[in-house]
């Protein structure tokens, strides 16, 4: 089974769902209200399906880019009790805000995109660890996106720990050294198109399957559906 969507809508959703089969709501910086939830779920057809971006308090703090305006909108005592998983009120209520939208679209993967400013460290550890160990397994699956090489070392170990899938960028990263499906996020540099050798590596990635792969550049619907083509080609 491999899914290929984008992050967000980035054609109108008619058009986009006549194309694809999967996409990631863009639930991360924003997140919508309930009845723009109900919209999107709506429009998913038979057999297409949506993930949700784990809000950014949960992740981010006032000092990361991707900062949500909500969190700017919170006092200036508030705000640094937000990101980082840390055990506040304030992430408390982003996660269950991500929750509810999960719930609303039906989503069973949750992906956290930590900022690069979340590096290793006894007390990010801790706070990352208490976290996903109370996290509601159910029918929700997190997948966990790292920025930085200092995870490099550790992200395998600390996913085996906690039963975190690993998002991954075939380009610069290999594929995790394990979990149960593989969670592609190919990232394109600023002007740049994605060549025909990148696309085969991306299509060897996830030949071994189940893979989901999320683009999010200036691109992503026309290389999603290239994609797609050369899937479909080589199976």
């Amino acid at each position: 089974m491999i899914r290929i969507g984008c992050a967000g809508f980035p054609v109108g959703r008619d058009r986009y769902w006549r194309e694809l089969d999967f996409a990631e709501a863009a639930t991360g910086a924003v997140m919508p209200r309930p009845a723009t939830l109900a919209n999107w779920k709506a429009d998913v057809p038979q057999g297409g399906e949506l993930a949700v971006q784990a809000y950014h308090l949960v992740t981010h703090g006032p000092q990361d880019a991707g900062f949500p305006a909500a969190g700017k909108a919170l006092s200036k005592a508030r705000q640094p009790l937000c990101g980082a998983f840390r055990e506040t009120l304030e992430v408390h209520e982003a996660w269950l805000a991500t929750k509810a939208a999960a719930e609303a679209l039906g989503a069973r993967l949750v992906v956290f995109e930590t900022p690069a400013s979340f590096l290793p460290g006894p007390d990010r550890l801790r706070d990352f660890y208490r976290f996903f160990k109370a996290f509601p397994r159910g029918r929700l699956t997190p997948v966990w996106a790292p920025r930085g090489a200092e995870w490099e070392r550790l992200a395998d170990k600390v996913c085996g720990d906690l039963g975190l899938e690993r998002a991954f960028d075939p380009l610069r990263q290999k594929p995790p050294a394990r979990g149960r499906v593989r969670y592609l996020r190919p990232g394109v540099p600023r002007g740049r198109f994605l060549g025909v050798d990148d696309m085969s590596t991306i299509a060897a990635a996830v030949e071994k399957g189940p893979a989901f792969v999320v683009f999010s550049h200036l691109h992503a619907f026309k290389d999603a559906l290239r994609l797609k083509a050369l899937v479909a080609g080589r199976a």
